[in-house]
């Protein structure tokens, strides 16, 4: 079993302690909602925030990070509240940072986008952020201070700059934990519902504290995740993929023709949580889960590839259509050559496109 200390910074798990916070789930199961119950809920995944293009933000820009590169920054989450008007921009790092760290520029660059959030959601009234970075325990404090000291760099610029707050996410006996150190760096809400630690994951015993992930596997991550919570993550969706499209099918009146897509199965294997996934990666994930669909019906002649995201079946008996639902049973989500992994690892075949795009996590 993987230990704690690799778990606890590993980015899919922290990105789904959070999630399971702001799950509407009832008090009986082992999760606790701490950030749902505080009114907040979840609005997207890799937002596009722009950045201002007035002088003083280039100048500023230009000063703190050595380049005016005004390229928007993608925060793994943004949550909203239903009481409180400020956006919570949430970035998840596996550890730590200090000022002459890389991740200096992203933090900038949210920090200057999350003041006013409103040319980033297309609205005319102003919507305030606020940046919160999620890291592991341990490192949380020291990084609020980093980013403190790159807000005063900002605002000494004379440009304004979002707050910013850090939340530490930890495994103790409890539980998986989101703390912090420093309350009041929080929103009102934010502050009621972390004043003390508060356990999102509730352990039992000595048993694997990984809840049934909402999200087991990110593009983008490949390399920097612990091999075997890689292997376990691509298993686990591709598996899932697999068992929406059996059903799919399995549903269907006959004669008919399915059009599938990679966006429908994950929306599904994902309890909804696909559809608010907003980054340029959307259509990678996307392609990947119809690689895998493809990969397991591509000898059937009722199959045919319509697009990237798309197949299509043509079931003109029942017979076809549990042919069709045979080979998904058969199909073996643990095997690296016909599962999520061998979709990634077809990169410039299946991924040239996505060469450029913004990884967040990690």
């Amino acid at each position: 079993m993987t230990s704690d200390a690799v778990l606890v910074s590993d980015p899919v798990f922290q990105l789904n302690v959070l999630l399971w916070a702001l799950e509407d789930v009832p008090d009986i199961t082992a999760v606790r909602p701490v950030l749902r119950t505080a009114g907040y809920e979840l609005e997207s995944l890799g937002r596009r925030l722009l950045l201002p293009a007035d002088e003083p933000t280039v100048s500023a820009l230009r000063d703190i990070l050595g380049s005016a590169d005004r390229s928007p920054c993608h925060p793994d989450l943004c949550i909203d509240n239903q009481d409180d008007p400020v956006t919570l921009v949430v970035e998840l790092k596996s550890h730590g940072f200090s000022q002459d760290s890389s991740n200096v520029r992203q933090a900038v660059k949210l920090i200057v986008a999350s003041h006013d959030l409103s040319a980033s959601y297309a609205e005319t009234q102003p919507r305030p952020g606020h940046v919160v970075y999620g890291t592991v325990g341990s490192d949380a404090a020291r990084l609020a201070e980093t980013l403190q000291g790159l807000s005063e760099s900002v605002a000494s610029q004379g440009v304004s700059s979002a707050p910013t707050a850090t939340v530490g996410i930890s495994i103790d006996d409890e539980g998986a934990t989101l703390s912090t150190s420093r309350p009041s760096d929080l929103p009102a809400p934010a502050q009621r519902a972390l004043q003390t630690p508060a356990a999102v994951l509730r352990r039992h015993g000595e048993d694997d504290i990984r809840p049934l992930y909402v999200i087991p596997w990110l593009p983008g991550i490949e390399g920097v995740q612990d091999p075997e919570l890689q292997a376990d993550g691509y298993r686990e969706l591709t598996a899932r993929i697999i068992v929406e499209a059996m059903a799919i099918v399995g549903q269907a009146t006959v004669p008919t023709t399915l059009d599938i897509t990679g966006a429908v199965l994950l929306s599904r294997a994902t309890f909804g949580v696909f559809d608010r996934w907003l980054d340029a990666d959307r259509r990678q994930f996307a392609a990947a889960a119809t690689d895998v669909l493809a990969g397991t019906l591509q000898s059937l002649g009722c199959f045919q590839r319509q697009s990237r995201d798309a197949i299509s079946l043509s079931l003109s008996s029942h017979d076809e259509q549990a042919e069709v639902v045979k080979l998904l049973e058969q199909a073996k989500p643990a095997d690296k050559k016909a599962n999520l992994e061998a979709a990634v690892n077809e990169a410039p075949k299946l991924f040239d496109e996505f060469s450029d795009f913004d990884t967040t996590l990690g």
